[in-house]
């Protein structure tokens, strides 16, 4: 593995190296959303709207669990492609070792507070009386039983890209993707099991099981030969290994938590037109995700590049690798914006058959898609941030995006237009999140790397 590794940061040139890391991520990236997105699809199928609604409702919890993926599994490969670059092997271990104790311990927290306080907390996340017993149901599968397996087999996937083998990473991801969309309709619809939204749950925590297995057996089979490490004798609290695992992944983490935040604002907000409308936005948001999968894939391929390529000191080397792949997301993106602008309501009535969730939703994907390309940008320079250690300014970025700006303007614009004026928000705040991280980009790289010339 570690041939693999130095060839793959050392030897290969720069747009062939991000796209060996970057394309297997990718891949597991889009099969991930596209299961995610099955469960509204296949729901949407069944005709209630209310059903449609409690899975979008349920988005901030599985966003929660991404948090801490992103905290333990961003942070920690960061961290060990920074350790691995300048030759530290001891802190390589530790690293690897707090990242996964440490987020098998947050993921039992969460399910224990989701098992306990389920009523008012999916409330508080936007659920009324139409809704909340779907919900329930759904967030029991899904986080009271599936928080563990989702959260460790989402942090190992980032350990296995950074040990050198991103194919295996995104071949578990990937399976664990089909074998979802392949149970969904055989619990959900009664010529199967005729479970209905629960079925759709109980076929994500399977996935879910399956992909922790998959990657359990992958280091059982290299333990001796690889730098992740699960000996408890490696686990510290020390500020040097776990300060620097969640300093670095703390910008994603954030973002993502604030997102769950953002969402739960949308819903309550969105709630009060109807379900009909919670159901459209979540839909929107849904095809949203599509050219956001391919930027996170890009994002995570990118990480261990990154982090390597800073800890050498090798500052060109990593200004390249950001610059190229900000234009390829770009280039991606503005094809996806352009799909959506195009045809909307062909692209909402594949997930739902309703003419006021279809009519609801065609003005907010085309207001909200202008964002694709304009995120493409802030995320990017966030994830290369982080990966190189510059903390403060990685989470400005993260804050940025979600929290600091969308909330609030969901309060401003809902006000001054109701309903549509929620559809502007995302590209407002991207489009300043965007701004803020040019500017980082040219500091930090462009003018770092000319000096070192």
């Amino acid at each position: 593995m570690k041939d693999s590794r130095e060839q793959i940061y050392e030897q290969l040139r720069v747009p062939k190296a991000v796209m060996k890391m970057a394309v297997p991520t990718i891949i597991s990236q889009i099969i991930s959303m596209v299961y995610n997105m099955a469960d509204t699809f296949y729901i949407g199928q069944l005709g209630d709207p209310s059903q449609v609604a409690a899975v979008s409702i349920a988005a901030p919890a599985a966003l929660l669990l991404t948090a801490l993926a992103n905290l333990f599994g961003i942070g920690g490969s960061g961290a060990l492609s920074r350790a691995l670059g300048s030759g530290e092997s001891d802190k390589a271990a530790k690293i690897t070792s707090f990242s996964v104790y440490a987020s098998a311990m947050a993921a039992i927290v969460v399910s224990l507070v989701f098992f306990l306080t389920s009523g008012g907390l999916l409330t508080l996340m936007g659920a009324d009386a139409s809704t909340l017993e779907f919900t329930r149901k759904y967030i029991f599968w899904v986080i009271v039983l599936g928080a563990l397996p989702n959260l460790l087999s989402l942090v190992l996937s980032h350990f296995t890209r950074a040990d050198g083998a991103p194919k295996y990473a995104g071949y578990v991801l990937s399976a664990g993707g089909i074998l979802n969309l392949i149970l969904d309709p055989i619990l959900i619809f009664d010529w199967g099991c005729g479970l209905g939204l629960s079925g759709a749950a109980i076929a994500t925590f399977i996935s879910n099981l399956f992909t922790l297995a998959a990657f359990i057996i992958y280091y059982v089979r290299k333990r001796g030969s690889t730098v992740v490490s699960f000996r408890p004798s490696d686990f510290t609290l020390k500020k040097e290994v776990s300060l620097d695992v969640t300093g670095t992944g703390l910008p994603s983490a954030l973002q993502t938590l604030l997102a769950s935040v953002s969402n739960m604002f949308l819903n309550n907000f969105a709630g009060a037109y109807g379900s009909n409308v919670v159901a459209s936005i979540g839909i929107v948001k849904k095809l949203d995700q599509v050219p956001m999968s391919i930027t996170i894939g890009f994002a995570q391929g990118i990480v261990p590049l990154v982090g390597y390529s800073y800890g050498k000191k090798n500052i060109k080397k990593t200004a390249d690798i950001i610059r190229y792949t900000g234009i390829v997301t770009v280039v991606v993106s503005l094809v996806f914006t352009a799909v959506y602008e195009l045809f909307p309501g062909s692209l909402i009535s594949l997930f739902i058959n309703d003419a006021a969730t279809i009519a609801t939703g065609i003005p907010f994907l085309r207001i909200m898609c202008i964002s694709t390309p304009l995120m493409a940008v802030a995320f990017i320079m966030m994830t290369s941030l982080q990966a190189s250690g510059k903390k403060t300014q990685s989470t400005i970025l993260s804050v940025m995006r979600k929290g600091a700006l969308d909330i609030p303007l969901m309060f401003i614009l809902n006000a001054a237009f109701p309903l549509i004026g929620l559809a502007f928000v995302q590209p407002v705040a991207e489009g300043l999140a965007m701004i803020a991280a040019l500017v980082f980009y040219r500091k930090f790289f462009v003018r770092s790397s000319d000096s070192a010339l």
